[in-house]
């Protein structure tokens, strides 16, 4: 799964925005309801000072260990530029620097900051359309060559490639004016020798030009997009096993589906890096390792999972045990995030309103959350409360429960027959089941359709697919609806792969009124965004919302300085340390 902040200059982001999740745990009783919505502030950092390394110390930390994440499935990338995915984005703060990047404090504060670039980014001319960043000295890749401007131009040249599109559009789209962005330049690969549009490097500084104001510039090149790559060292496809690495930690060995080893990269300078402590000595991925058993492997804390953690929320099944023992307990990190899971409609294939408006009277939000524990809460709108200017309102009113005999009546009484796609990994497994279950009461047989998760989003993300239903979750990309609504619902981004717009949705109002909103100034744009979810829901219904998504993870006793990242709403490995 995928997370305002104003239309102002770099040169006067002094200012508040509004984030969410919370890095504390605030249950008391799991499979009640508990998350909480929070608002966290941070601001954008105005002194260069801010953005240099090193990173502040986490108080009790100690160096050395191996920490080891006990994950169900590969990722789906760690391609940097085609990374879209939370625990992918998570991994990759580790061995793909970005241009800025986020300081974070596990007490609600968020500060942007530079990451390679000196600072936040130089609005040079103050209109937003120009922006200038200047990569630090001493910088290296893990084999100690240096980081030039044109390493980091030449990774997000590759994020044009007609055959990557799996990450984030923002840059592309914004360099281009364009929808379809590679329509002329088609990447390194396709379009040797040419320049990526709007994008120049002169030695260690990158120049943005758009031909539009992208006043949340500073936001976007925090996407790895803009993570370096060395030409020289590209393996196309088979860099996603391996890519070379900026940040502390570089890959030793992947066998593919099995685990990943991270070792420290000797030439990753501290001096330069304000966000990563890089306490550990390593970082051990296991896959194949389903949350339940992750989860109760962790509780049991025999010695070979002290330094174990999940990147899952712990299942319905071993709920009880995170709290019943105070020891246990303790361990646990929980709360709100940005994220709203969804049943996403395909109005390619589901073209009836009727039908789509029935599936939103007949879901029966309780009984999903309660097979993930209770730790979500019962979501109506597209966008998650955490984000400024959300408006509460629920469209197809069923109840906690849903409604089947309202659904049926919109049906006429007939019954239809709904594929159903989902990643294949027991929690998904287990909710498919209870929505087949609540879908049957009204007349809807859902055929359920598990995909392999590594590949999922690639499948349900391609154009033509043969699915009627497909799950989903969203989190906004930096706190604002801009990032959530646009990327989610305009039809204008609807492509032959990578799309994020898994309703397939096209409708001329509402990207005329996604056009407007973007002119407007924050104050104004919050509150008609709240307004366009509303009618994207009350009049096409091109998406079930099920819930807003809690975090609920747990790590062993010997793992410390960890919080919930307000970015990626997992736990972060950037202050994280091993316990003597």
């Amino acid at each position: 799964m995928r997370r305002k902040f104003g239309a102002l200059p770099v040169g006067v982001l002094a200012v508040a925005l509004v984030a969410s999740g919370c890095s504390e745990t605030t249950n008391e009783t799991p499979g009640g309801g508990n998350t909480q919505n929070v608002v966290q502030t941070g601001t954008i950092a105005t002194d260069p000072a801010e953005s240099q390394g090193p990173a502040k110390a986490v108080e009790g930390a100690t160096k050395g260990g191996v920490v080891k994440l006990l994950h169900a499935a590969e990722f789906e990338h760690l391609d940097p530029q085609k990374i879209y995915v939370s625990d992918s984005l998570s991994m990759a703060t580790q061995f793909a620097r970005t241009l800025t990047g986020y300081k974070e404090d596990g007490k609600g504060n968020l500060k942007l900051v530079g990451d390679l670039a000196t600072n936040a980014g130089e609005d040079v001319n103050g209109d937003c359309k120009v922006w200038k960043y200047t990569l630090k000295d001493g910088l290296k890749f893990e084999d100690g060559t240096p980081i030039t401007g044109a390493d980091v131009v030449y990774g997000i040249s590759r994020s044009f490639d007609p055959d990557w599109g799996m990450g984030p559009l923002y840059i592309q789209q914004w360099l281009t004016d364009a929808v379809e962005y590679n329509t002329t330049y088609k990447g390194p690969f396709k379009s040797p020798g040419a320049e990526v549009p709007g994008l120049k490097a002169d030695g260690n500084v990158i120049t943005f030009t758009f031909p539009k104001p992208q006043c949340e510039t500073p936001f976007a090149v925090a996407m790895p997009t803009t993570a370096p790559v060395p030409k020289a060292k590209d393996t196309k496809g088979d860099y996603d096993r391996k890519p070379v690495s900026s940040g502390p930690y570089m890959i030793k060995e992947h066998a593919y589906d099995q685990y990943i080893d991270f070792v420290r990269n000797p030439n990753w300078d501290p001096a330069t890096d304000p966000i990563r402590n890089a306490y550990m000595d390593g970082i051990r991925v296991e896959f194949g390792i389903d949350a339940e058993t992750g989860a109760n492997r962790i509780v049991a804390d025999a010695a070979e999972d002290q330094t174990a953690f999940i990147w899952a929320n712990v299942p319905a099944a071993v709920l009880s045990k995170t709290t019943s023992d105070p020891k246990v307990k303790e361990r646990v990190k929980s709360g709100a995030s940005q994220y709203v899971e969804y049943m996403w409609i395909n109005t390619d294939r589901v073209k009836d309103l009727k039908v789509r408006q029935a599936l939103n009277y007949a879901v029966d939000r309780d009984a999903i959350i309660k097979v993930r524990g209770g730790i979500d809460q019962f979501g109506s709108t597209i966008t998650s409360p955490t984000i400024g200017g959300y408006q509460n309102y629920n469209a197809y009113d069923g109840g906690q429960s849903g409604n089947p005999e309202k659904a049926k009546e919109l049906l006429g009484g007939k019954s239809i027959k709904l594929t159903y796609a989902f990643p294949n990994v027991p929690v998904r497994q287990q909710m498919a089941a209870k929505s087949k279950e609540v879908y049957a009461k009204a007349g809807i047989e859902l055929v359920l359709t598990p995909l392999d998760p590594a590949t999922y989003y690639d499948s349900v993300g391609t154009k033509g697919n043969q699915y009627d239903l497909i799950r989903g979750g969203w989190g906004a990309d930096w706190p604002s609806s801009s990032t959530v609504i646009p990327a989610l619902l305009d039809g204008r981004t609807i492509r032959d792969k990578g799309n994020q717009n898994l309703a397939y949705f096209n409708e001329d109002e509402v990207n005329k009124e996604i056009d407007r909103i973007k002119g407007l100034k924050v104050a104004e744009a919050a509150p008609a965004w709240a307004a366009l979810d509303k009618l994207i829901m009350e009049k096409y219904a091109p998406l079930v919302p099920q819930y807003y998504i809690g975090t609920y993870e747990i790590t062993g006793s010997k793992i410390g300085g960890t919080f919930l990242s307000d970015s990626f709403s997992h736990l972060t490995l950037n202050t994280m340390f091993v316990k003597p």
